[in-house]
């Protein structure tokens, strides 16, 4: 699995700036001041894509982020999920977390 992964940033900036231009064509094309789904969806894919697009090296790369293992970046999106839905439960568990990492990073295996 030493596999280099590739991803081409032009190609991401273009379709981040379609998405958004898109959002504001929906916006200025809308007659009735409803919930319009193309433009909820064009905005979101949009600021996502353009998000990426500033996060991605210049190179093409991943950079850093292909050495993160599945098991940490699955950590990573339940710690931010929990945050966004029901951040006093990720504050009352706060603690625990600091506790149990802090044990973790002490009672790991030295590096020979």
């Amino acid at each position: 699995m030493d596999q280099k992964v590739t991803i081409n940033r032009r190609l991401v900036g273009w379709l981040a700036l379609a998405f958004l231009v898109g959002a504001v064509v929906s916006f200025v094309m809308d007659e009735n001041d409803s919930v319009n789904l193309a433009q909820s969806i064009c905005t979101r894919v949009g600021v996502v894509l353009g998000t990426l697009w500033l996060a991605l090296p210049k190179d093409g790369t991943l950079g850093k982020w292909a050495e993160v293992s599945i098991v940490k970046l699955l950590v990573i999106v339940m710690i931010f999920v929990t945050v966004v839905r029901a951040p006093q439960r990720f504050l009352r568990y706060l603690p625990i977390l600091l506790a149990v990492t802090a044990a973790g990073r002490f009672l790991r295996p030295r590096a020979k």
